[in-house]
């Protein structure tokens, strides 16, 4: 009869599995660096042979790298830097190669010795060897540098004094769990211990009786000295019995945030749960944004419902065509109204900017707190007639403005999946009232959407497209190769090499981030690029100013689209295709779509003739409401609601007719005659 093995037997092996799998990660990665290095120097001899730019040449390859491993610039930055350090560093090459030294060990090494001289490195590299393979990266760091101070002092000295010029920096990581956001600051060492001391004596301002962690008063006291306060307020529950009580009376009140946040108007009311969004996506909690959006100026963004269009329906550009322009990606081929951002000069009724503090587009700051948006406006038409709007979105502004995609479908649903679509941005507001908390707490917010799979639907859009262009290469010229979205003539604006306000600010809602896959810098922070590039010698004959040839793009992935490594261009619904030379493509899709390029011209309600007569009321006549309603109020929404029979709905409706009949009369009357409405002057 077989026994069971120890338990300890059974741990053991694992362990084994696991040490064996540590070694075949680390040669995986170092074959991939190895890769990267016979890619870099292919290109670098290509460049050679035809007179290229050696630094372009590396950008293009950095962006390839990014794009293959489905990471950032930063990630293939960190891959590239080891691949040429490397080269000076025989003997860590060798303990990397043979699955010896991990990822972090190599990086921390590299990252310390680049700096140093052919001569130290030989001298110390041995050490540092026999070092890494016991020790984790920061004690590995101080090992590295106490031996380089010692073999080469001025070296070390002078490596020091490059890396303050060249590596000091601040940045915000938000790749952490729950909500919770990394501050990173990188400083020299002298300077980092003056700020622990700085935050250790701020946390000591409080009582030992505080309810926070240490972890939390020290976040706390951070903040405090970035806001220049020299204590924090304690929370214990002693009153005026606390030892450091009225220590914090004298700081004044901080100032408003300046940022953005994008929210549903159902979200405001206390009628959803959808998370509200920072500029660059990031969800915040709906209770603290209505806390924010009470102190705050609100923009209204009119969105409606379109569907995502899939690359193998009908007017997707099939074969990069636009005759005239109706191979767009929107449903209903249409653009948004005059009103859209076609015609967007800057004071085309754009963000109100009137004060200093609003910048010429919509990612400039607003003072005060956030910003948020007014639900109030009509639903746009749709060619058919119909109003097919989703609901408003406000943004509480203070940055750029963005947007979400929605719709209530899932992996095993029928219904056509949905994308919002900007057609409408009012001015800037001051806040409106809002529902007290108790009464948004006495109604449960319903979920977002019951049946989840929006992300699916979008990986799958995203395969579908890339198998389709590959099916036809040509496909990938784009739906506007030319660069004039489908329009005939353009406007002047469209022929200005800057855009307005407006123009940038739809590109800015339609994508959260630079549109280079992966890359997570904010649109508020990225450069508006013309997909086709401009002619400056003649406008009207290169890639136009206007929504359907412009995307958001960083600084670095702008120049390898400028130095020709990468090109860009536009898919139905505002996807955009990236590809380079050896058949690299991805496709980034919008937050919100792009309106489709053939502008609805306004549609013009036609009065209603009078029921009774054929002919349009006289001004001069009194209307049906003066006569049957005199002294009633007009019917409002709650008055349908309670309606209990079809009867009395249709009454209803029929009131709503003749008033609304009534005020076009009383518009025409103080057309005719403003004596009679005008107050005295005063």
């Amino acid at each position: 009869m077989a026994q069971t093995p120890p338990v300890d037997d059974c741990i053991a092996g694992f362990l084994d599995v696991i040490a064996l799998n540590r070694v075949n990660e680390n040669l995986a990665r170092a074959a991939t660096v190895l890769a990267y290095c016979d890619v870099l120097e292919m290109r670098l001899e290509a460049a050679e042979a035809d007179g290229g730019d050696p630094g372009e040449t590396v950008r293009g390859a950095l962006c390839d790298l990014a794009v293959t491993m489905t990471g950032t610039r930063r990630d293939a930055s960190v891959v590239h830097d080891v691949a040429e350090r490397l080269h000076r560093m025989p003997l860590t090459a060798l303990r990397f190669v043979t699955g010896s030294f991990d990822w972090s060990t190599v990086v921390t090494i590299t990252s310390v010795l680049h700096r140093a001289g052919d001569e130290a490195i030989a001298a110390i590299e041995y050490e540092v060897c026999a070092a890494g393979g016991r020790m984790r990266p920061q004690a590995l760091r101080n090992r590295i540098w106490r031996l380089w101070m010692k073999a080469d002092p001025v070296g070390a000295a002078a490596a020091r004094e490059t890396a303050k010029s060249e590596e000091v920096g601040v940045r915000i990581d938000r790749t952490g769990p729950g909500g919770i956001a990394s501050l990173i600051a990188k400083i020299t060492d002298l300077e980092a211990a003056e700020a622990d001391a700085l935050i250790v004596e701020i946390v000591g301002t409080v009582c030992k009786r505080d309810p926070r962690s240490t972890g939390t008063l020290r976040a706390a006291g951070l903040m405090a000295l970035l806001h220049g306060e020299h204590s924090l307020v304690c929370q214990c529950d002693r009153g005026d019995d606390c030892p450091v009580a009225g220590a914090a009376d004298d700081i004044p009140p901080r100032r408003g945030h300046l940022l953005q946040i994008v929210v549903a108007v159902e979200t405001l009311l206390g009628l959803s749960s959808e998370p509200a969004t920072l500029a660059d996506g990031t969800p915040i909690d709906p209770e603290v944004v209505r806390l924010v959006a009470a102190d705050a100026k609100w923009q209204a963004l009119l969105t409606e419902l379109v569907e995502m269009l899939k690359p193998e329906q009908r007017n997707s550009g099939d074969d990069g065509s636009n005759d005239d322009g109706r191979d767009s990606g929107g449903p209903d081929d249409g653009g948004p109204d005059d009103d859209g951002p076609d015609d967007g000069g800057p004071d085309d009724g754009g963000p109100d900017g009137g004060g200093s503090t609003c910048s010429p587009d919509v990612g400039g700051p607003l003072a005060g707190g956030g910003s948020t948006c007014s639900p109030d406006g009509p639903a746009p038409e749709r060619p058919d007639g119909r109003s097919h709007s989703g609901p408003g979105r406000a943004g509480v502004r203070s940055g750029d403005v963005s947007g979400s995609v929605s719709g209530p479908f899932g992996p095993f649903s029928t219904a056509p999946p949905l994308s919002r679509r900007v057609v409408g941005m009012g001015r800037v507001r001051g806040a409106a009232e809002l529902p007290s908390a108790r009464l948004v707490d006495a109604h449960c917010c319903p979920p977002v959407n019951p049946i989840l799979g929006e992300e699916s639907v979008r990986d799958g859009l995203v395969a579908r497209w890339l198998a389709w262009i590959a099916d036809q290469p040509e496909r990938a010229r784009g739906i506007f190769p030319d660069g004039h979205g489908g329009e005939s003539a353009p406007s002047q604006s469209a022929v200005t090499y800057r855009p307005g306000a407006r123009v940038v600010a739809f590109v800015r809602a339609a994508y959260r981030t630079c549109t280079f896959p992966n890359c997570d810098v904010p649109s508020a922070r990225c450069q508006i690029d013309h997909l086709v590039p401009f002619d400056h010698d003649d406008p009207e004959r290169g890639g136009w100013t206007i929504v359907t040839n412009l995307q958001p793009v960083c600084v670095f992935h702008h120049q390898a689209k400028t130095s020709g490594a990468w090109s860009a261009v536009m898919l139905a619904g505002g996807a955009i295709l990236w590809s380079n030379s050896v058949g690299l493509r991805a496709v980034s899709l919008p937050d919100f779509s792009i309106a489709s390029p053939l502008r609805r011209h306004r549609r013009h309600r036609r009065h209603r003739k009078s029921t009774s007569a054929g002919t349009s009321l006289s001004p001069a006549e009194p209307t049906r409401w003066e006569l049957e309603y005199s002294g009633c109020a007009p019917p409002t929404l709650e008055d349908f609601r309670c309606a209990a029979t079809e009867n009395e709905r249709r009454k209803l409706a029929e009131k709503r007719r003749a008033y609304l009949e009534h005020c076009r009369v009383v518009h025409a009357r103080v057309r005719y005659d403003r004596t009679r409405y005008d107050p005295p002057p005063f």
